[in-house]
């Protein structure tokens, strides 16, 4: 059983050769309101306060703290957390999500999209990669962008509208025709519009570019907005700059979007990690402990 929980913070304890600095926490999620647990326990503390220092909304916190309290009461914390995150979001492969048609990439100003384009058709061999863009007015992110494929050995197609986008992929020969879209955000209409009518003609699948460095209230609203648009997945950008992923989670908690991958350098051509819940635990947890082992109390 848990020890019981007050509100002092005793001097760290050793244990063998490594400094150990757990705080006992007060229940953030105690009162009215607060999730049943199966039992209690310091390590569900511990791991609701981490989340709500990585800016992780309260109920998403609460919801993931009741995934964290059903498993095995053996787990470690860093288990219970990755247990959650399973539980709670749909990973997907990001190899999977290549292997499909077209993707259109969506995201708002200073997403990185046109970066993501070269970092995703950088993973796949040139035979089955073709970037395009229907980002015709930007001439600088067109340019960019074409600089990028040209040093990745592509070609890149460009679409001036709906009907040129679905020529282009049925022209792509079995290859994955990875689209920049033109920044858009919630309240765009205009801009949604035209990104349901290039969904549509296309045949493809929406993937939010999130950046990682937004407020949590602000990417709760980009998130969902793309999963009204139609998006199924997410690849956090931008991760490399941030030390909280608050914003990762709750844009996919508020979308119903899929975490399927993370930019963790700002290069086109790499840097592009697949998600995991044990990677995106480890990620929460960096920092949280001067080792990945466990003080148990």
């Amino acid at each position: 059983m848990a020890a019981r929980q007050d509100n002092r913070s005793p001097a760290p304890q050793r244990s063998g050769d490594d400094d150990f600095d757990i705080r006992r926490i007060r229940p953030l999620l105690g009162g009215a309101g607060a999730a049943p647990f199966a039992w209690p326990s310091d390590d569900l503390s511990f791991l609701a306060e981490v989340l709500r220092t990585q800016h992780a909304p309260l109920p998403l916190i609460e919801r993931l703290i009741a995934h964290a309290a059903a498993p095995d009461r053996a787990l470690s914390p860093a288990e219970r957390l990755e247990h959650a995150l399973g539980a709670h979001y749909r990973f997907q492969s990001l190899d999977d999500v290549l292997r499909l048609p077209a993707l259109l990439i969506v995201g708002p100003p200073g997403a990185g999209k046109t970066a993501l384009v070269a970092k995703l058709t950088a993973r796949l061999d040139p035979r089955r990669a073709l970037a395009a863009s229907v980002d015709t007015g930007n001439v600088a992110g067109l340019a960019q962008l074409e600089e990028y494929v040209k040093a990745l050995g592509l070609a890149l197609a460009v679409a001036d509208d709906a009907v040129a986008l679905r020529a282009t992929v049925a022209g792509a020969e079995h290859r994955t025709v990875v689209v920049d879209t033109p920044a858009a955000a919630p309240g765009d209409t205009e801009a949604e519009d035209r990104l349901r009518q290039l969904k549509s003609a296309a045949g493809a699948e929406i993937i939010l570019a999130l950046p990682a460095d937004l407020a949590a209230a602000e990417a709760e609203a980009v998130g969902a907005w793309a999963g009204e648009l139609g998006a199924t997945a997410m690849i956090a950008t931008r991760l490399d700059l941030v030390r909280r992923v608050g914003a990762v989670l709750a844009a996919a908690d508020a979308g119903g979007l899929a975490p399927i991958a993370a930019s963790l350098a700002s290069h086109f051509a790499y840097g592009l990690k697949a998600l995991t819940p044990a990677l995106l635990a480890r990620r929460i947890l960096t920092g949280a402990l001067d080792s990945e082992r466990w003080q148990r109390r």
